[in-house]
């Protein structure tokens, strides 16, 4: 898992870097953009996977979410990524190691989440037309315990008529190293 948010860091780390060399695009580039919108405003349906989740190999989630992203260019965006999870569940949270005496082992918690809300500023790099990869931290709110969150997001945009897109999105949240979850959808979103 540390190696997992190390490598999370180190890409965020990276775009941050490598952005003010992409600040000054071509003259023609920026005019492209201006004419496709550099805003987006999307609708997010898919699927969360929590694999901690109490009473299941694997539990499957409706997710709903309401996405914004701006064009700070042509290789870098900048978004806020909100999604809703339509379920309650149960993780198990394995215990704190280090500091106890008497060489009893600590239980395992369970811990009860309820329509959790994740939302998240997220930058976006494009190695490729299309391509977004995205890193960003968040909050997970839900009313027994809210979390800090690191979402990463891949995805791949579709142009459609009239500056319409869809994109398949790949999701991975790491939930203060409590626990995780993956979800998979599809965005639809219109730039202005």
């Amino acid at each position: 898992m540390k190696k997992i948010n190390l490598i999370s860091l180190l890409a965020g780390f990276m775009m941050l870097v490598q952005l003010p060399s992409y600040a000054q695009e071509h003259h023609e580039t920026e005019q492209h953009h201006e004419k496709k919108g550099r805003s987006k405003i999307a609708f997010y349906m898919g699927y969360t996977a929590i694999p901690q989740a109490i009473n299941h190999d694997v539990l499957i989630v409706p997710t709903i979410g309401f996405d914004y992203s701006y064009r700070l260019n042509k290789k870098f965006s900048i978004g806020l990524v909100n999604d809703l999870e339509m379920a309650q569940y149960v993780v198990e949270v394995e215990p704190a190691t280090g500091g106890h005496h008497g060489g009893e082992a600590k239980e395992a918690e369970h811990l009860e989440r309820e329509f959790a809300y994740v939302g998240a500023v997220v930058l976006y790099y494009s190695p490729i037309k299309g391509w977004n990869i995205g890193v960003g931290p968040g909050l997970e709110l839900e009313k027994n315990k809210n979390f800090f969150v690191g979402k990463v997001v891949v995805e791949k945009e579709f142009e459609l008529p009239g500056e319409w897109e869809i994109a398949p999105t790949l999701q991975y949240d790491i939930k203060e190293q409590v626990y995780d979850s993956w979800s998979l959808g599809v965005t639809f979103g219109k730039r202005f």
